[in-house]
């Protein structure tokens, strides 16, 4: 087939949907397709030469940026229309495409579990008024209004059954337009040499031998729950001295360390910053605690599975459903459930036949993730997606 890709930017560096697109078009073009990306930026390296990229750069207003999402979102429409495609794979807020594939999930969605990071009712009325008021919102809900509700609609691709329920309830999409296909672990995820790498990263970070290093990884630190993670962790800490926390992905880490100090374990907590490739700290730690309030399906979860990392996430990311309690992972109830992260975190950090025997299960479980494992239904759902009429993004009645 004739395919394009249309993100916004394109790089593994970026995010989990930049980092799934680069995945799919790698594999799209590998299967034989004729794949091109439309966006307005992609990472050098990220896709082969032979993949053409048309650079998708609307004019935008200085002062103006809440109205970039819509105007990439024209600008690609009316770049997309020059070309003859057999199918049009959206990400995020594009409207012009046969099958929207909902690695970020339900923006709706995204915006409920968001506020529940904030434990005061106050903050968290005031944070809901900022976002009726927000223009970028209104923007978001206009696009949201073109994708869904404009005579034809998109084939949507959902990461996980919790997404699929979400695009039912808030944008009214039937069953018999949404696929549950969940991530796929690119195979580029996997280090050669994991023993050498896991040597040299707790060298460097100062690791004994004994000690058992919980990991992190999160570019927002606040949707993603480390502050939540840093009050179970302290539980952990103060009965296991053997205990690191290793916290990296994101740059802004002030707040984070203030919290680690006032809970007494600022020496027990290692912020890394932004690493270029995360899969050193996945060989050269023991498990992974995810306790995010919104994912709808962490590829980094996936990626620490392929290491042989047991994983401790919540209920709000749809990642757990692929997860096997007790036996590769565990998923607690919400993220400010402490009690409930402290416990999990206790059992893989005091009991290492436990925690090797997860690890093992976990790197195990996930092959059955790989884009390879996954291609049949993936192809399946994208093949309907360019047969269906109603998704047909040339036939779309006017907004």
């Amino acid at each position: 087939m004739r395919i394009a890709l249309n993100i916004e930017a394109l790089g593994a560096r970026r995010g989990g949907a930049e980092k799934y697109a680069g995945t799919l078009a790698r594999w799209l073009k590998g299967a034989g397709h004729d794949v091109h990306v439309f966006a307005s930026e992609v990472d050098k390296g990220e896709l082969p030469e032979c993949v053409p990229v048309v650079a998708v750069r609307p004019f935008c207003p200085p002062g103006m940026g809440w109205l970039r999402a819509y105007l990439f979102a024209r600008e690609s429409e009316r770049l997309l229309k020059v070309h003859n495609f057999d199918l049009i794979i959206g990400f995020n807020k594009v409207w012009y495409v046969h099958a929207y594939v909902a690695v970020g999930g339900a923006h709706p969605a995204a915006l409920e579990y968001n506020s529940k990071r904030l434990r005061s009712v106050l903050s968290r009325a005031f944070w809901w008024m900022t976002k009726r008021l927000s223009p970028k919102q209104w923007v978001f809900r206009a696009i949201a209004r073109r994708q869904f509700h404009s005579g034809y609609a998109p084939c949507v691709i959902a990461p996980a059954r919790m997404v699929a329920e979400h695009f039912r309830q808030y944008h009214g999409v039937p069953n018999d337009r949404i696929s549950v296909v969940y991530n796929a672990l690119d195979s580029l995820a996997t280090l050669s040499n994991e023993s050498a790498a896991r040597s040299e990263f707790r060298r460097r970070h100062g690791l004994r031998a004994g000690d058992v290093a919980v990991l992190f990884v999160a570019r927002n630190y606040v949707l993603k729950g480390l502050e939540p993670l840093l009050d179970a962790y302290s539980i952990v800490a103060n009965r296991n001295p053997q205990a690191s926390l290793i916290v990296c992905g994101g740059r802004h880490a002030g707040r984070f360390r203030r919290q680690a100090r006032r809970l007494g374990i600022a020496n027990r907590v290692r912020f890394l910053g932004f690493v270029d490739d995360i899969r050193a700290c996945f060989a050269g730690c023991d498990l992974f605690a995810f306790p995010t309030f919104y994912d709808p399906c962490s590829l980094v979860v996936l990626e620490a599975l392929n290491a042989g990392l047991p994983v401790v996430t919540t209920r709000q990311n749809g990642a757990g459903e692929l997860l096997t309690e007790g036996e590769d992972g565990f998923v607690i109830d919400s993220p400010w459930n402490t009690e409930q992260l402290a416990d999990r975190l206790e059992r893989l950090v005091s009991d290492g036949e436990l925690r090797r025997r997860m690890g093992r299960n976990a790197r195990e479980n996930v092959q059955a993730f790989t884009i390879e494992a996954r291609q049949r239904e993936l192809l399946d759902a994208l093949t309907r997606a360019a047969r269906d009429q109603q998704a047909n993004p040339g036939l779309r009645l006017a907004a």
